[in-house]
């Protein structure tokens, strides 16, 4: 089977999935937003620790894909959602 999952396009599609997560599922809504402004696949964001996004101005990592080392900034609305969702978590 051969099948390919066909990219949101639409706008308000990108943001109504964004509400949803934000109100009904906390990690998910973080996988979410961390995939939208980084390009990462979720295979690259689930592997993540605390340590890796904590008090950080960029993330790198080594792609486990095609094992590249990719870093990139972490912008306002990440740094919101990531200092969120790790307070009072172990580093």
């Amino acid at each position: 089977m051969n099948k390919k999952a066909e990219a949101i396009k639409n706008r308000k599609d990108i943001e109504k999935i964004e509400q949803y997560l934000k109100l009904h599922n906390k990690r998910d809504y973080v996988i979410w937003v961390l995939g939208m402004n980084s390009g990462l696949r979720v295979s690259d964001i689930v592997g993540l620790n605390v340590s890796d996004v904590v008090n950080k101005t960029h993330i790198t990592i080594v792609e486990k894909k095609t094992q590249k080392l990719k870093s990139f900034y972490i912008n306002d609305k990440l740094k919101r959602v990531l200092k969120d969702f790790t307070k009072g978590k172990k580093t």
